[in-house]
């Protein structure tokens, strides 16, 4: 079995390449250029371009429907499991399914994630290492609904403009809490795969503390899988990690930037968590 997933994973092109993942990359449009995400761009790309043209603002595309069939083709002998960015912020999994119907021959699964960044890298890892194991996919989507079911991902902003260009935030809540200078912290509906928010701070301080508050809420003591990710705002994001490390018991991973797809939607101040039972992690992978 082969494992799919888009560029929307925060997976590294050293962890898919272990993990024998194909990685479809979303396109990202800036200022009439289009690059492939993680092919022709990176983090730290698209946030010197931010730097050097602040007034400017990226647009997105999920991969095409053409671009599936193409790679599908290439392992017509194998069995398929695709794992997309939630359905609920991206055509992705429209795209995947559609190429997956085109190509009534082949074993292909494509399975809505309903979450996005590390999260879903996290489900795509536990169904990469299932099937390196040889495991059946029933297993594998046993393993993966599990991983859904207890993971929990927010991120955090002091600039909204970029969430209000891509239609993420209505226009006029954008510009209330950009002026009332309220930074607003997002999740994921469980039901629908889109955001939601779960809360609101007026200080960077206050809104790490808000997080570190809401895992706890979901997770109460339990031991923690922990990854905090950015985008290019290293005092916010060390600022996270330090109320992490004072309040939660956690294996926290190395820090992530937000992948680019993501990043040209929630500008440079981004910052973020997700969690995960570390002890469910283990059992998973063991």
């Amino acid at each position: 079995m082969i494992i799919f997933t888009d560029s929307a994973a925060n997976l590294s092109p050293e962890k898919a390449a272990q993990l024998k993942v194909q990685v479809v990359p979303f396109h990202l449009t800036f200022m009439g250029k289009t690059y492939r995400d993680g092919v022709d761009i990176y983090p730290k790309d698209l946030y010197k371009l931010y730097t050097e043209y602040p007034n400017e603002f990226t647009t997105t595309s999920q991969p095409s429907v053409g671009d599936y069939v193409s790679l599908f083709e290439q392992h017509a002998d194998e069995e398929i499991l695709t794992i997309s960015l939630s359905s609920g912020l991206s055509g992705a999994y429209s795209s995947a399914a559609s190429a997956a119907h085109l190509l009534p021959n082949q074993k292909i699964t494509v399975l809505d994630s309903r979450t996005v960044g590390p999260a879903l890298g996290w489900i795509v890892e536990i169904a990469a290492r299932g099937a390196l194991a040889q495991w059946p996919l029933e297993r594998i989507l046993q393993a993966v609904e599990q991983v859904k079911a207890n993971t929990f991902t927010m991120v955090g902003f002091s600039d909204l403009r970029h969430l209000i260009n891509s239609g993420r935030v209505s226009h006029l809540k954008g510009i209330v809490a950009s002026i009332l200078h309220v930074k607003p912290i997002i999740s994921m509906n469980d039901a629908d795969g889109r955001y939601k928010n779960v809360g609101q701070a007026m200080t960077e301080n206050k809104m790490a503390q808000r997080m570190v508050d809401l895992v706890t809420a979901r997770f109460g003591s339990q031991k923690l899988r922990m990854q905090v990710m950015h985008g290019d705002n290293l005092p916010g994001v060390e600022t996270l990690r330090k109320a992490i490390r004072q309040s939660l018991d956690c294996v926290e991973q190395d820090l992530v930037a937000v992948t680019t797809v993501l990043g040209a939607h929630a500008g440079p101040t981004v910052i973020g968590l997700a969690a995960m039972p570390e002890t469910l992690f283990a059992s998973l992978t063991a």
